[in-house]
C-alpha cells in the first residue's frame, strides 16, 4: 500500500523531470532567435551598404553625364499607310487631291512621306476638268506643300498636254512645276521638247529652257485645202514650193521658249524650218488662230498664222534670201514684211536694198515701198545691185 510520503515523492520526482526536459527545447529556442537576429543585421548591413553603393553610383552618374540625353531614332523606323489620301487647296482656293499606292514616314522626317506610284490630280482653273500628274516615286512634304517625283513622270492636261520626263518638283500650294531633266510634250499643236522646263503663272504657261525643239502640224482639212502629193505638185488652196505651206509640218530650235495661250515667244538663235523655206531671228513670236472656245469659256487656239521676228531677221528659200531688222509673217495674206535695213537677193543674181519690203510667197515677188519713217534710210529710196 503506497503512502502519502511516497505518493509526494513520486509526484516530485515528475516535475523535475518536466522541469530537465523543459529546459533543452528552451535553450533550442533561444538559439535560433539569436540565429535569426544574427541573418537580420546580416541582411540589414547588407542592404544597406547596397543602398550606399547606389546612391554614390548615381551620384557620380549625374556628375559626370552630359548634360541632356536625347533619344536617337533609327532611320529604318517607320510608319506605312496604304492607299493614302492628302487634301489640299491652292493658292487660288481650288482644291488638289495627292494619292500613292503606299506611304511611308520616317521617325527622323516626320514633315515628309515617301510615296509608291504617286497621283497628283489638281483644277487648273475653274469649271474644268483635273490635270494629272503620275510617277513612279515621290516625296512629300505637308508641311510645305511641295511635292519631288522621279522616274517616269508623266503630265496629262486638260487642255490636251501630254508630258513624260525624268523628275519634276511639284509647288503644290502655290500651283508650279519646274524640273532640270528633259522634257518632251505632245498636244494639238504637234510636239516640243527642252533640257529643262517650268510649268507657271498657274500652270498656265510653259516654258522650255537650255535649248528646245519643237515640231509643229498644221491641222489638216481636207475639204477646204487639199493636200498635194509633193511639194513640187501644188493644188488650188495651197501654197508654191517657195513659201510657207499650209500643210506641212514646221521644225523650230531655239534656246528658249514660253507657251501661253495663242503666243509662243522663243528666244536665243531662233530658226524655223519647213522644207527648203528658212527663216532665222534673235528672238520670234508665233501667235496660233483662236479656234473657239472650251467648255470653261477659255479660248481655243490652233494653227500658227502670224509670226514676228525680231533681230538679225532673215528668210530664205530655194531661189530667194531676205534679211532686215525685222520680219513678220502672215498667213492669211501668205507675205512677209521686212523693215530695217532690208536686203533682197533674187536668184543670187541681183541684190535689192531698201527700208521696207513686201514680199508675196504665192508669186515669189518683192515689193519696196516708201514706208521708211524714223530710219537714217532716205525714204523711197531703194538701191539695185546686179551680177552678185
Amino acid at each position: 500500500m503506497t503512502t502519502a510520503s511516497e505518493q509526494n515523492t513520486q509526484a516530485g520526482q515528475g516535475s523535475d523531470q518536466e522541469v530537465m526536459s523543459w529546459q533543452p527545447q528552451r535553450a533550442m529556442a533561444l538559439e535560433a532567435a539569436r540565429r535569426h537576429s544574427a541573418r537580420v543585421k546580416t541582411g540589414r548591413r547588407v542592404l544597406l551598404t547596397g543602398a550606399v553603393t547606389l546612391v554614390g553610383t548615381l551620384g557620380w552618374y549625374f556628375i559626370h553625364a552630359p548634360e541632356s540625353l536625347t533619344p536617337t531614332a533609327s532611320a529604318t523606323e517607320s510608319v506605312k499607310m496604304v492607299n493614302p489620301i492628302y487634301k489640299g487647296r491652292t493658292l487660288d482656293g481650288l482644291g488638289y487631291r495627292i494619292a500613292a499606292d503606299e506611304a511611308t514616314r520616317y521617325t527622323q522626317n516626320p514633315d515628309e512621306l515617301k510615296l509608291e506610284k504617286p497621283i497628283l490630280s489638281f483644277s487648273r482653273v475653274q469649271g474644268v476638268q483635273d490635270s494629272v500628274v503620275y510617277a513612279d516615286l515621290g516625296i512629300y512634304n505637308h508641311k510645305k506643300q511641295v511635292l519631288a517625283l522621279e522616274n517616269n513622270v508623266r503630265l496629262n492636261t486638260d487642255d490636251g498636254y501630254l508630258c513624260n520626263t525624268r523628275q519634276s518638283q511639284v509647288f503644290v500650294k502655290g500651283k508650279r512645276i519646274e524640273g532640270e531633266s528633259a522634257i518632251d510634250c505632245k498636244g494639238s499643236f504637234g510636239t516640243t521638247s527642252g533640257n529643262a522646263y517650268e510649268i507657271t503663272d498657274q500652270y498656265s504657261q510653259l516654258v522650255l529652257k537650255k535649248g528646245m525643239k519643237a515640231h509643229l502640224v498644221p491641222k489638216q482639212d481636207q475639204a477646204e485645202f487639199p493636200v498635194p502629193t509633193t511639194m513640187a505638185d501644188p493644188v488650188q488652196g495651197d501654197t508654191l514650193p517657195s513659201g510657207f505651206s499650209t500643210h506641212n509640218p514646221v521644225d523650230v530650235i531655239a534656246d528658249r521658249a514660253i507657251y501661253k495661250g495663242e503666243k509662243i515667244t522663243l528666244t536665243g538663235n531662233v530658226i524655223v524650218q519647213q522644207d527648203d523655206v528658212r527663216i532665222q531671228a534673235d528672238r520670234m513670236e508665233l501667235y496660233r488662230k483662236k479656234t473657239g472656245k472650251t467648255e470653261s469659256g477659255d479660248d481655243k487656239y490652233g494653227d500658227v498664222n502670224r509670226i514676228e521676228a525680231i533681230g538679225k531677221f532673215k528668210y530664205s528659200n530655194a531661189e530667194d534670201k531676205l534679211a532686215g531688222d525685222k520680219g513678220v509673217y502672215v498667213r492669211d495674206k501668205n507675205t512677209i514684211t521686212v523693215t530695217g535695213n532690208v536686203t533682197y537677193v533674187q536668184e543670187q543674181k541681183s541684190s535689192i536694198s531698201g527700208c521696207r519690203l513686201v514680199y508675196d510667197l504665192d508669186s515669189s515677188r518683192a515689193k519696196f515701198d516708201g514706208g521708211c519713217k524714223n530710219t537714217k534710210q532716205e525714204a523711197g529710196r531703194v538701191i539695185i545691185k546686179t551680177g552678185q
